[in-house]
């Protein structure tokens, strides 16, 4: 027979391990990863959303301890692996490398399965302003120069952008629209055929990347006025910034990148994500990985993230609407 006293210790021992056990179970049960993690990237290989994630893929890889792996699903816009990924299930093992161009302006520009709401943040990864060049002969000399010539005459002058309703295109109108220019807008399948058209003096200026333009930067082939973010580029310091040297002060139209999910993942599992890239973003190695891409480092909270969405949704849809080109 048990007395009372051995009986209470053997229960206290009995529940404290069942405890154990079951804070064991729950943390295994809430452990994320689990296993590997496709990243979706709805481009081909070797474009800039592609290569900034596979960076940050290998991070999280690296910290914790199972393989993030692109999976490239190029096609429509971005529309192919986008809608991929929001058909997916909403369990964290399916992630997209998401941008402006396929999350935001895609849907809103052609007919796609999904919008930017079927979709939650989940990491920001990197920015990429573009700056608004001219051919390096250009006679304006300065920002304000180039407004005054455009302004004077209009319908005279060109715009070059990477095809009707890219970043680069809206980027153009909200710039012109803002300062009461009149100019042609001339499309072109891809930033590198407009770039060299602007380089040749056939279209007169258009917005593009750091990235795409810096070796023409570094060879003094273009004339470089403004950047399109709100702050300069780290990537390019000494271009300053539209809103800083025009009345457009608000003005800050700037592409970015970074991770979502299917809408119904788990907070908890997202803000894994979210704290690697918080701590990651602030390195000296991640800043310099990121530069040497033309891309500046852009670390934000998931609600923070959540809100630069929904801001560009709304600015998107009322540009495209002016232009007469939302579905």
């Amino acid at each position: 027979m048990l007395r009372k006293g051995k009986f209470i210790g053997n229960i206290a021992r009995a529940t404290g391990l069942a405890a154990l056990l079951a804070a064991g179970l729950a943390s295994a049960e809430g452990k994320y990863p689990e296993k590997m993690v496709e990243v979706v990237v709805p481009w081909t290989a070797g474009q800039a959303t592609d290569i900034a994630a596979r960076t940050f893929a290998e991070e999280l890889t690296a910290k914790l301890g199972e393989t993030f792996f692109i999976s490239n699903k190029a096609g429509a816009g971005g529309a192919v692996g986008s809608a991929y990924v929001a058909r997916a299930k909403a369990d964290g093992y399916s992630l997209l490398a998401a941008s402006t161009g396929s999350v935001i302006v895609s849907p809103l520009l052609n007919e796609t399965s999904y919008s930017a709401s079927d979709f939650v943040p989940a990491a920001m990864i990197a920015k990429s302003p573009s700056i608004l060049i001219t051919a390096a002969d250009f006679p304006a000399k300065d920002i304000n120069e180039l407004i005054k010539l455009l302004k004077d005459n209009p319908g005279k002058y060109t715009f070059a952008s990477s095809g009707n309703g890219s970043a680069t295109h809206l980027m153009a109108e909200a710039f012109n629209m803002g300062h009461g220019i009149e100019a042609t807008h001339v499309p072109y399948k891809g930033s590198a055929a407009a770039l060299t058209d602007v380089l040749a003096g056939r279209v007169t200026y258009m917005f593009d990347t750091v990235a795409s333009v810096s070796g023409q930067l570094k060879a003094g082939k273009v004339t470089a006025y403004a950047i399109s973010s709100k702050d300069r580029s780290e990537s390019v310091p000494d271009i300053p910034a539209i809103a800083e040297v025009t009345e457009l002060k608000d003005f800050d139209i700037a592409s970015w990148i970074g991770l979502m999910a299917p809408k119904g993942t788990s907070p908890e599992k997202l803000s894994v994500l979210e704290e690697v890239a918080g701590a990651y973003l602030q390195t000296p190695e991640a800043k310099a990985k990121y530069q040497g891409m033309g891309l500046g480092i852009n670390p934000m909270s998931n609600q923070e993230f959540q809100k630069v969405v929904d801001r560009e949704v709304e600015l998107y849809s009322g540009l495209l609407e002016q232009l007469g080109l939302k579905k």
